[in-house]
């Protein structure tokens, strides 16, 4: 971490970067975020990259004491993984597995509709800055910009039917392998 101050991030040519107050604004294809910054960082326009400085931004922090290195690292962080966002987005796949269990959207709502074995549909509603698409019955998409926001979509549609261990049934992320257990031997 301490050689991130060395370190600078290259700004992508489809992207671009403005400096407001405590704040960076990061525009892309895809939309924009911003990011709130405890250290100084600074933007140098002619090799397009930014420099993350080894300054705490006092004006924003107060009084509290925190660790200089640890938020170069996370500043570093969390800039490239923004520039990932606005550039080409996160995606979550999530698989249905189970007899009779589906997953479907309604005509033009932003409604997530899913059938897990209750004797009532489980209804979701879809915040505006994710994009849910049903590309199977069986197996839901989660597209978005921010991957804080996707991976807890993800987090909240499987929480509604998590894997059991012996037959697997339940909603599963696309790379996730469950650990069956053996049933009962006679």
């Amino acid at each position: 971490m301490s050689n991130l101050v060395k370190q600078s991030i290259k700004i992508p040519s489809n992207i671009s970067v403005e400096i407001e107050k405590n704040s960076l604004l990061i525009k892309g294809p895809l939309g924009q975020k911003t990011i709130i910054l405890l250290i100084k960082v600074l933007i140098d326009n002619i090799k397009k990259e930014i420099v993350i400085t080894d300054i705490l931004n006092s004006e924003f922090l107060g009084n509290r004491k925190l660790n200089d290195k640890a938020l170069q690292g996370s500043t570093f962080a969390l800039i490239k993984q923004h520039f990932l966002g606005v550039s080409i987005g996160f995606r979550k796949q999530l698989n249905i597995v189970g007899v009779g269990y589906r997953a479907f959207i309604e005509n033009n709502s932003n409604i997530l509709t899913l059938k897990l074995g209750y004797s009532h549909p489980v209804l979701i509603t879809i915040p505006n800055n994710l994009k849910i698409v049903c590309l199977k019955p069986t197996v839901i998409s989660i597209f978005g910009i921010d991957k804080q926001k996707v991976n807890e979509m993800a987090a909240k549609i499987k929480s509604h039917k998590i894997p059991e261990p012996y037959k697997g049934k339940g909603i599963i992320y696309q790379d996730e392998k469950i650990i069956r257990k053996e049933g009962k031997l006679s």
